[in-house]
């Protein structure tokens, strides 16, 4: 069968986009740790230097982009059994992610009424 190659996305430190705390690609980390290759989850506003030039939105196809997403890949021969085992895999993955990240808002939010 196919199956997707590449990465697992990002580290997942604490310095998310959204302003919860939460990084999104935490997300892509989560799934690498299920087996899942083949995602990447972009964060907007990445800028990188190589070789001397400054890449603005590097990792995603503008500079601009307004919000982190998630790719995924596969290959040709991919089967159905495959596509649905991923799909369930990132809905149990996306579960775990919301639901740590509204902990650690909940968190944050009883730190900052003290």
């Amino acid at each position: 069968g196919g199956g997707g190659g590449g990465g697992g996305g990002g580290g997942g430190g604490d310095d998310g986009g959204s302003g919860d705390g939460m990084d999104e690609t935490y997300l892509g980390s989560m799934l690498f740790t299920r087996n899942v290759s083949g995602t990447r989850v972009v964060k907007p506003g990445k800028t990188q230097r190589i070789s001397g030039f400054e890449f603005e939105g590097y990792g995603s196809s503008t500079d601009a982009y307004p919000c982190a997403y998630m790719t995924a890949a596969c290959s040709i021969g991919v089967t159905r059994g495959e596509v649905d085992m991923f799909l369930s895999r990132l809905d149990k993955a996306m579960a775990e992610f919301k639901k740590k990240r509204a902990k650690k808002a909940k968190k944050r939010g009883a730190a900052a009424g003290k």
